[in-house]
Parts: structure tokens; C-alpha cells; sequence
């Protein structure tokens, strides 16, 4: 029990930490600011600074607030894994929510490092987490670059390692001198499947929940399912798409 509470101080101090200007050296440095503190998060943008010429720290109204209503701000654009884990809450309508995978070249690859130098071209060999995302435009230049990669033969390896800077594989607009429409079949094909595997793991909840911390939970498990659902329709429709266009 003691440690319980010792982890939820000090998840409650880490969490309030705010980054203000010290001093004429201009150095950043931690403080809490109770007030602003107590304002709930809603989209919008970051409306706080800090005034130099005053010595203080400002934000201002995400709009106009009538007397005894509410004050929000703007928590930042982060996705709800985050506002879970350090906020304590799920946003439900989050414009900037993700969902993180994990992917990798297997040990076992035969062409691994030809797959390992090509995305080190584009500094993405260290990457292990790529984000898929809510909207319209669920994948992100960097999987886009890591399926295009993960999935080529050795001669397309080849024939992209002789670029300087590969920078088309960056891209969703790319008019390659190279057959990309192969290559992202294979991709998209790929991530489908990925994300299929991904989606069976979720298992229904059940019925309600009464307990706050496990209701977010099932919140943010039924927001990464949105997110993949909508994902694996975007990579089915962009697969179809490739298959009329290759007739």
C-alpha cells in the first residue's frame, strides 16, 4: 500500500512539472503553476508563453468564456497513449490521436542488411515504432518508407541503395524512374495483414464499467481499434486502387 501511494506522489508532481524561463539567463527550469494547473484540456492550440519583459508566464483564452463557465486549454497535440499515461484521462475526439506498432527487420532476413543500410540512408535504422493515425491519412512517411523497404528483392534493394539519398521512398507522390507500384502492393499488402493480426488481439470488454481508471482504459482500447479499423479500410482501398491501375 505504501508503495502504491509513493508512486502516485510522485506520478502526481512529474505530471505538474511546467517548463518556465529562469533568470536573465534565459534557462529553463521546472516549477508547478497551480491555477493554470487546474484548467481541463480541449482541442485547440498552445496559447501559453512566457513574457521575458515581465518575468512571468501567460496563456491565453482559447476563446471567449462567459462568467462561471469553464477555462480549457490546450494540452498539446499528443495522442490519447499519452494524455492516458501522464494526464490521467482519454479525449475521445482527439484530432491527434496514434497508435504506435512496433516493426523490425528479423535477424533471420536474408537481404537484412541491404534493408538495414537503406533505411540508415533515410535515418530510420534505429527506429523500432511507427505510428499509425487517425483521419484520413492513417500512415505515416516513415512506415511508408520502413514497408517499401522491408518488403523489396534484392534487386530492387540494389537499385535503390544506388541513390545518394533515397528521398523518394518518402514519399506518397513518388514518380520513380522504378516500378513502386510492385513494391507498394507487396508494402501495403504487408501492413494489411500486420494490422488484421493487431486488431484480433482486442478483445470486447463487455458492459459497463463503473471504476474511472478502467473506463479509460476501455476507452483507449476502443479508440486504437478505431484507429486500426480505419487503417486496414484506407490499406484495402489504396490495394484495390494499385490492382485497377496495374489492368
Amino acid at each position: 500500500m505504501v508503495n502504491l501511494i509513493s508512486r502516485w506522489a510522485v506520478s502526481t508532481v512529474m505530471t505538474r512539472q511546467n517548463n518556465i524561463v529562469q533568470g536573465t539567463s534565459f534557462t529553463l527550469t521546472n516549477a508547478f503553476i497551480p491555477l493554470w494547473d487546474m484548467c481541463n484540456h480541449k482541442h485547440g492550440k498552445i496559447t501559453t508563453d512566457f513574457n521575458l519583459e515581465l518575468n512571468r508566464g501567460e496563456c491565453y483564452a482559447l476563446q471567449d468564456f462567459k462568467q462561471g463557465e469553464q477555462i480549457f486549454i490546450f494540452y498539446g497535440a499528443r495522442p490519447n497513449s499519452d494524455l492516458f499515461l501522464h494526464n490521467g484521462f482519454v479525449y475521445p475526439n482527439n484530432d491527434y490521436d496514434s497508435l504506435s506498432i512496433a516493426m523490425g527487420i528479423s535477424a533471420n532476413d536474408a537481404l537484412r542488411n541491404g534493408k538495414i543500410n537503406l533505411l540508415k540512408k533515410l535515418g530510420l535504422s534505429g527506429v523500432t515504432h511507427f505510428s499509425l493515425y487517425k483521419g484520413k491519412s492513417p500512415i505515416s512517411v516513415e512506415l511508408l518508407a520502413f514497408i517499401r523497404i522491408f518488403n523489396m528483392n534484392q534487386e530492387e534493394l540494389e537499385k535503390w541503395s544506388a541513390e545518394s539519398i533515397p528521398s523518394d521512398l518518402l514519399s506518397f507522390e513518388t514518380e520513380s524512374e522504378y516500378n513502386m507500384a510492385s513494391i507498394d502492393k507487396r508494402g501495403f499488402t504487408y501492413l494489411l495483414t500486420r494490422c488484421g493480426l493487431i486488431r484480433a488481439t482486442y478483445k470486447d470488454s463487455g458492459g459497463e464499467v463503473q471504476d474511472e481508471h478502467r473506463k479509460n482504459i476501455k476507452l483507449l482500447k476502443e479508440c486504437e481499434v478505431q484507429i486500426l479499423e480505419n487503417a486496414i479500410k484506407y490499406l484495402k482501398d489504396v490495394i484495390d486502387k494499385i490492382s485497377v491501375d496495374e489492368k
